[in-house]
């Protein structure tokens, strides 16, 4: 277990290297650490809020990867001997639980979208018809709408006083580009809302189309991840199962300078998956920030 603990070390503390090699040169160290700290503490918030799921937050979710990554790091060192295999192992581990909350965020991200274009087209529908103002077809929405925002709308249709901040609170939660544009087309609009309607139209078909490019990018930015994650997990497959074997060839990867030689192999391997991972980064649809909401 000592082993395992000073593997793991080891580990965060190469993480902690490159963080601080790649931060801002006019910080200090306390200050880079720190950054690098709340941008990490922030990024699990988040991705634990997006699932939807109200047992995850996010110490949970940090408590989740670290057991995880302890639990295969131990298993790793009892399977193989080299104390060296605990880092991947761990890291792999806690992907492994990130990977799993990141497909359940994606997909509530995927309904929430949906659910919002609906909304557009219903609105527009609604406003069509000339029998109805916005507010009135607000709270239509707030009725007949997409399940998934119906609780919204029932919020904004109740505030008769102080529309724009439940607006603006509406669009914090559900944090969608369409939704900004939709509420900031309601806020400028005159209380009849006739003139919306080609808005709305070119809205909906407009969003649409990025929609459908940003989902087949995303299906094809899955495929070149799975790619990368096959190839950088290969070669500690064949080390598992030369271990399993019992191969004389790792006899050398149990003296010292066997392991630092696996230890800064490994530690390539990290970087060029890692680099491979921001190269397929892609932007997606940007925000609409509305200062007077």
């Amino acid at each position: 277990m000592i082993e395992t603990a000073a593997a793991l070390v080891a580990g965060l503390g190469v993480m902690v290297a490159i963080l601080a090699v790649g931060s801002p040169a006019h910080l200090g160290v306390s200050g880079r650490l720190t950054r690098a700290a709340a941008r990490g503490w922030s990024h699990e918030l988040n991705l634990a809020a997006e699932t939807g799921w109200s047992w995850l937050d996010g110490r949970t979710l940090v408590a989740l990867e670290c057991s995880t990554a302890i639990a295969a790091a131990s298993c790793a060192i009892a399977m193989t001997g080299l104390t060296v295999l605990a880092v991947p192992a761990g890291a792999g581990a806690m992907s492994a639980v990130r990977a799993a909350v990141t497909a359940r965020s994606r997909a509530q991200r995927v309904v929430r979208q949906d659910a919002v274009l609906e909304a557009t087209r219903m609105l527009r529908q609604l406003l069509e018809t000339g029998a109805t103002s916005v507010n009135q077809a607000i709270a239509v929405l707030a009725e007949r709408g997409p399940v998934p925002l119906r609780a919204e709308f029932r919020l904004i249709a109740a505030r008769s006083i102080g529309r724009r901040q439940a607006w603006k609170e509406a669009r914090e939660r559900i944090g969608e580009p369409l939704f900004d544009m939709l509420a900031a087309a309601v806020l400028i609009q005159r209380p009849g809302g006739g003139e919306l309607v080609p808005l709305f139209a070119d809205l909906e078909s407009s969003v649409t189309a990025a929609q459908e490019v940003e989902r087949e990018a995303r299906a094809l930015q899955a495929q070149a991840r799975s790619a990368s994650s096959i190839i950088v997990a290969l070669p500690i497959a064949f080390l598992l199962i030369l271990s399993a074997f019992h191969s004389p060839y790792l006899d050398a990867f149990h003296q010292p300078a066997g392991e630092v030689f696996l230890l800064a192999m490994l530690g390539v391997m990290a970087a060029g998956y890692l680099w491979m991972r921001r190269l397929l980064v892609l932007p997606g649809l940007q925000r609409v920030r509305l200062s007077d909401a």
